[in-house]
């Protein structure tokens, strides 16, 4: 699938990154269901695509052995020194989520967010999904999140959105977003275009940027023919969700390794599955 951008370009930037997932997102989005699970296999745990650890280091600090891979080392580094100033032990590493050999296996690995979204491709999917197989042990879990391909979520959310919050450097941050979905490709293309303006000096803008990123979108019945030809099985089927405002999420399907998969933002899906 071609595209005209670099789809990790966003993630440049690992200061902005974690100011916008705590201003934006906020700080609990998705720990709640990977800390149930957590709970539950005990570890050890693998963060795929953990940017700079915002999961991954609150579990380390609960005493769960975590290793967290990500493609970025800008990402990883910065979350090197996060684990450094808070005193938390775990190992960091940079690898591209579709090719990683780690020689070790993991009783839960996650993928949250949007990641899971960013392979493009079923021959992406298949190597992400192949390289998932090779590290979990018998009965182990794989979680990941993905959006449902609903009509709010394909031709309504994001289509003109913006998100202002102060950085801690007293600049405002104003975020525009765009979004066009090609459902021939199912591919949605995003453009954030981002403000900064030091309101304490000027009432100039003082700096600005624009990134991009695709989205593929998997329709249910697709998704399950991908675990199951790629060796995974959905076997739990579950509910699961916040409300943001007034929108709730919608029910997805999980999945045993196995499958698990998990729902994020409005109208998102999980899916947990198992080998």
């Amino acid at each position: 699938m071609s595209i005209d951008h670099d789809n990790l370009e966003e993630f440049q930037d690992p200061q902005s990154y974690d100011v916008e997932e705590e201003m934006i997102s906020g700080p609990d989005v998705d720990f709640s269901l990977v800390e149930e699970l957590a709970h539950t296999k005990c570890g050890p745990l693998l963060d795929l695509a953990c940017g700079t650890g915002r999961i991954a280091l609150r579990l380390a600090e609960q005493g769960y052995q975590v290793t967290g891979v990500d493609i970025r080392t800008a990402m990883i580094e910065q979350g090197r020194r996060k684990a450094s100033q808070r005193n938390i032990s775990m190992e960091w590493v940079v690898a591209d989520a579709r090719l990683f050999h780690l020689q070790k296996h993991f009783s839960l690995i996650y993928m949250l967010g949007n990641a899971f979204q960013l392979f493009l491709t079923r021959s992406d999917q298949e190597a992400l999904l192949e390289c998932v197989r090779e590290h979990l042990l018998p009965e182990g879990w794989f979680l990941f999140g993905t959006r449902n391909p609903s009509r709010y979520n394909l031709f309504e959310w994001g289509k003109s959105d913006q998100n202002t919050y102060t950085a801690p450097d007293g600049k405002q941050v104003v975020v525009t977003s765009q979004q066009e979905y090609d459902h021939l490709a199912q591919i949605q293309r995003h453009t954030f275009h981002t403000l900064y303006r030091n309101w304490q000096t000027t009432q100039q803008e003082s700096g600005e940027k624009t990134t991009r990123r695709a989205l593929r979108y998997i329709f249910p019945q697709e998704m399950e023919a991908l675990l199951f030809y790629n060796g995974f099985e959905i076997r739990v089927h579950s509910y699961y969700g916040r409300l943001q405002g007034s929108l709730p999420l919608v029910p997805f399907k999980l999945s045993q390794k196995t499958i698990e998969g998990d729902t994020i933002g409005p109208g998102s899906k999980a899916s947990l599955a198992s080998q």
